[in-house]
């Protein structure tokens, strides 16, 4: 009888041992489990629950990854928050008084009267702050369209558009911050060497851009695509600072100064507002959404030079530095597939990059500027 029963319990627990195996660990005492299932078995059970979850976080933290989400993007956040916040918090004494200091500290170390005191609140204070303003909105399409043409996916493409605005706030607040502080003195230098004020503003711009700014927008342009410093280059400049005071004549200059004015020369006849119908209505369209010359300047007038910087863009964030002016010079020619006809496509691309960003962009500058 002992052995029969003995034979009976054996074949009870060799039928509970698959079952248990098989994930039913919780139907038998904890003491049956173990002596039913080998260690390897209960080890490989947690295996595929540790590997997908390792793998998940793995592709989290690569998304990140690609998604530029560093120390840049973080910092920028951090100071378009504050200042944003900061604007919301004070009072029109506030900002009165602050205009009062910044207008008491130009008189004082030494702007004339050529300039008036509402020409240096309108035309340098305000407009550069709208303008800077108007190049944080319309970054997120620069960004996301820069990523698209470099053979990135939609949802890695929409990260690197917050991303990568969010990094170039710090330089774009230098950048606009120096041109209103720093433009009255040369404006006033040159109409006192006989300039009218509209010509010695646009004289004093092209001085700013020629001067120390563009190596500030290059970094703007640089580490808005995700170029970190160590791998930026000397060579790497030789190229990219004449092709970007190309583009910034283009675009920067003639979007600063257009801030707030709704006026454009159109694309199309005037005729056609008396037109056909289809005329009229497209002229209307064209007009609503600022589509003139001014876009067509800002777009056409700036794919040359973005195709150069592009090139090299891509070059540095894909080498680092060990890239060479070789390297970039391939890519112009031949694109990302190293082909005459892959570098039409990119060409086209970038094209298509600029329409959209010189929209976006144009469309914001058109705007009423509406501030304190």
């Amino acid at each position: 009888p002992h052995q029969a029963t003995n034979m009976l319990r054996a074949a009870c627990a060799l039928r509970a041992a698959p079952r248990a195996c098989a994930g039913s660990l919780h139907r038998a005492p904890p003491a049956v489990a173990r002596a039913s299932c080998p260690a390897g078995s209960r080890g490989s059970l947690l295996r595929p629950a540790a590997r997908q979850l390792s793998t998940a976080a793995a592709e989290e933290a690569g998304l990140l990854a690609r998604g530029q989400f560093d120390a840049g993007f973080f910092q920028g956040t951090a100071l378009f928050a504050g200042v944003v916040l900061g604007a919301m918090a004070a009072s029109d004494e506030q900002r009165a008084s602050a205009i009062n200091g910044l207008l008491a500290g130009f008189r004082s170390l030494g702007v004339s009267d050529r300039i008036s005191d509402r020409q240096l609140i309108e035309d340098f204070l305000r407009k550069n702050v709208a303008a800077a303003a108007n190049v944080v909105m319309a970054s997120p399409v620069f960004y996301f369209l820069f990523a698209g043409i470099t053979g990135e996916s939609v949802v890695v493409s929409s990260l690197r558009a917050i991303t990568g605005t969010m990094r170039i706030v710090p330089f774009m607040g230098a950048f606009y911050g120096l041109f209103a502080v720093c433009s009255p003195f040369l404006v006033d230098f040159f109409m006192a060497r006989g300039q009218g004020y509209e010509e010695a503003t646009g004289t004093a711009g092209l001085a700013m851009i020629l001067s120390g700014f563009v190596a500030i927008e290059a970094v703007v342009e640089l580490r808005g695509c995700g170029v970190l410093f160590s791998q930026m280059t000397a060579a790497s400049f030789a190229i990219f600072i004449p092709a970007l005071i190309g583009r910034l004549a283009c675009g920067v200059l003639l979007q600063q100064q257009k801030t707030g004015s709704s006026e454009e020369a159109s694309l199309l006849p005037a005729s056609w507002q008396e037109g056909p119908t289809w005329q009229a209505h497209t002229y209307m369209l064209f007009d609503q959404l600022h589509i003139g010359q001014d876009f067509a300047v800002t777009t056409c007038g700036t794919t040359v030079f973005q195709y150069i910087l592009n090139a090299v863009t891509f070059v540095l964030l894909t080498k680092g530095r060990s890239s060479s002016l070789g390297d970039m010079a391939r890519f112009m020619v031949g694109g990302m597939g190293g082909t005459l006809g892959s570098g039409m496509a990119q060409f086209g691309k970038t094209l298509f990059m600029r329409t959209g960003f010189g929209f976006a962009w144009n469309l914001a500058s058109s705007q009423p500027v509406q501030m304190p």
